[in-house]
């Protein structure tokens, strides 16, 4: 991976005069309100039944049946229904469950439901919009999986839907309860490295499963899944059980990469600085140069976005491994962030030496002696330029904090970490940098028509 911060060695090298300082800090997931965390790393008190979170399952699939599991772990958080369009599913959430639930293939029977106080819903993207209007009209709070939406209409109505009938909806794009973006936010609104004008998010995958080749369960089958229901608003079409298991391949069920990645990146931004409304304009190149296997998404694509206050850079392949990280460009520096640690690398924007380029030899000779004398720190007077790093603890895990804040949510009705307005924002940055992927143009945000012209 291309690393774009300089080297400890380039640092102290331009930064001759100044001492360096490197200072490591484990993050206090409770500093930025209680967490999940630590109710896993010691014995959580009893929930009173009163007090118990029963949610039900739409989607029992790679990334549902994850935040299942993960749920049930919650103290005061039970599951008691899933909904799955496959039969094997079906049985994995009971698997699950360790217990008897009611399951079903129909969502609206969990809606219907007394027992079910809330949904986590990880369906594919084309059914999103549908079962958030249903679940809040039904009364239903509601968790949906990332990106928000489809289409770019249906951010507008998921959003009234939710106001409306004063339902909590929290978008699972977990960066927003992230303890290392909450302290890279604090960190950013500090002025920590000065004015940002750049920020630089990037990753890379290189394997089948990464680039959305699921494995085809062998029992697949009309028999099996419910394709008709399935595909909903999609185009008709016969069953096709790659375009089941493999949905993020198609422009009919998902948005490729900015759909499925991008998003988390952009996630990331908008928590730090602070991000309220889509990107003014954005500008794509990407193409499909690896996985030709029948998919009209491209599997490399960058996007620049110009935001108010500075404008982002935004790669993603699914052929080359690479780190993922967010750097944030400032005028005193870098902020770098990644999945388990922040880190400041301060800087000063002085000149270091004399800066006289085609002086005679003369002249640049006075000049410099004159601004030694001036520039030079005296004895006992360096200043400490400081590297700081802050990691999360052992055993922290983002979804777990997610997934927390939204049971707490619906037990407190305090608003959502990544409500509707914040995940619709999200969501057309996204479908701006397909558009214009697309178009092979320049796509730009019409905030009174509530639509991206380009």
């Amino acid at each position: 991976m291309r690393r774009t911060r300089i080297s400890r060695r380039d640092f102290m090298a331009r930064t001759a005069g100044a001492a360096f300082a490197a200072n490591a800090v484990m993050l206090d997931p409770d500093a930025y309100g209680k967490s999940a965390f630590s109710l896993a790393v010691s014995p959580p008190r009893a929930v009173p039944p009163s007090d118990t979170i029963r949610f039900g399952m739409i989607g029992v699939g790679m990334q549902g049946s994850g935040l299942m599991r993960t749920s049930i772990e919650l103290p005061g958080v039970e599951c008691v229904a899933a909904c799955d369009l496959y039969d094997g599913r079906v049985e994995l959430a009971k698997e699950i469950a360790g217990k008897p639930i009611f399951t079903t293939k129909r969502y609206k029977e969990l809606l219907d439901r007394q027992d079910v106080d809330c949904i986590v819903a990880a369906v594919p993207d084309h059914w999103h919009k549908q079962i958030v209007v249903d679940c809040c009209q039904a009364g239903k709070d509601v968790y949906c999986e990332k990106p928000m939406t489809h289409h770019v209409p249906e951010g507008f109505e998921m959003a009234a839907a939710a106001k409306v009938n004063n339902r909590i909806v929290q978008i699972g794009s977990q960066r927003a309860s992230s303890v290392i973006y909450r302290k890279a936010k604090e960190l950013y609104e500090q002025g920590a490295v000065g004015d940002v004008c750049l920020v630089e998010a990037s990753l890379g995958r290189n394997d089948p499963c990464g680039a959305w080749v699921y494995t085809i369960p062998p029992d697949l089958s009309p028999e099996t899944v419910d394709w008709e229901t399935w595909l909903g608003t999609a185009p008709k079409r016969p069953f096709d059980p790659k375009r089941w298991t493999r949905w993020r391949c198609y422009q009919d069920y998902g948005e490729g990469i900015p759909g499925d990645l991008f998003v988390h990146l952009l996630t990331g931004i908008h928590t730090i600085a602070g991000i309220t409304a889509p990107p003014a304009r954005a500008s794509s190149v990407g193409g499909l140069f690896r996985w030709n296997d029948g998919r009209d998404v491209p599997d490399c694509i960058s996007t620049f976005y110009d935001y108010p206050k500075f404008h982002a850079m935004l790669r993603v392949t699914l052929n080359t491994s690479a780190e993922e990280g967010t750097y944030f460009f400032g005028t005193g520096g870098m902020l770098e962030v990644h999945d388990d640690r922040v880190t400041v690398w301060a800087q000063d924007g002085m000149d270091h030496e004399p800066c006289t380029p085609g002086w005679p030899r003369k002249m640049r000779a006075d000049y410099a002696e004159h601004w030694h004398g001036e520039h030079d720190p005296k004895p006992g007077s360096q200043q400490t330029m400081a590297s700081q790093n802050f990691y999360t603890p052992p055993g922290y895990n983002d979804d777990r904090e997610h997934l927390w804040n939204y049971f707490t949510s619906v037990r407190t009705r305090q608003p959502s970490v990544e409500d509707a307005s914040f995940g619709n924002n999200t969501a057309i940055a996204c479908h701006m940098a397909n558009h214009s992927c697309d178009k092979k143009a320049i796509a730009v945000w019409d905030e009174n028509a509530k639509e991206i012209r380009g």
